[in-house]
């Protein structure tokens, strides 16, 4: 895990100086590419956070997450998130934007998820990326220990990496009536709160 971590901070070092070259002259948008889970993919929705975080921005966001995944989870094969940064890379993005957890919650230990993170967070900085990373979000306190237990872990995973950590927990981007009845996801209105929560903190990140 040490020898991991000192290649993934030598990759961090590499991916913020290529970002740092972006002039104020520079008119392109940024290219972001988003790896996540139902949240992002959207459920029952019309439109989904990083289309209105593009939208809001003028960013160029492409959005690569798919339901059932996660750092551990696979959906129905293919789905985890290291395979979403593999997809995401090919798109030559400067910033890829790790978002999410929650399908990972069920798994009794947290040892598989930080293997997970450090895979899909080495990728994409040893590809020169800007890697940032969004733990799971929640709408409802108090917040269940399965997510903060996830959450905690992807914050010293990403601490360990050297890449911003953004808690989604505390404060939640969401409350319970901005999600569905049955809470399978958020609605229209939590997109909303989401591109916006997302964004403000993606700047930020961005222009450090």
């Amino acid at each position: 895990m040490a020898v991991v971590v000192v290649i993934v901070l030598i990759g961090a070092l590499v991916a913020t100086s290529a970002l740092a070259t972006r002039s104020d002259a520079d008119r392109s948008p940024l290219r972001v590419a988003v790896v996540g889970d139902d949240w992002s993919a959207g459920f029952h929705n019309r439109v989904v956070w990083p289309t209105l975080m593009a939208e809001r921005t003028g960013w160029s966001v492409a959005n690569f997450a798919l339901p059932g995944s996660g750092y551990v989870a696979d959906g129905q094969g293919g789905h985890a998130f290291t395979y979403q940064v593999d997809r995401a890379l090919r798109d030559d993005p400067e910033v890829v934007l790790i978002v999410g957890g929650l399908a990972d919650t069920g798994l009794p230990e947290t040892d598989a998820i930080s293997v997970g993170a450090i895979d899909a967070i080495n990728k994409s900085i040893l590809a020169g990326r800007r890697t940032l990373v969004v733990g799971p979000s929640w709408f409802e306190s108090p917040v269940p220990e399965s997510v903060i237990r996830v959450s905690d872990a992807l914050r010293s995973t990403a601490e360990q990496a050297g890449v911003p950590y953004f808690d989604a927990l505390d404060p939640p981007l969401l409350t319970r009536d901005r999600m569905w009845p049955d809470l399978s996801g958020p609605t229209d209105a939590g997109q909303s709160e989401l591109a916006d929560g997302i964004a403000t903190w993606v700047r930020t990140e961005v222009s450090r």
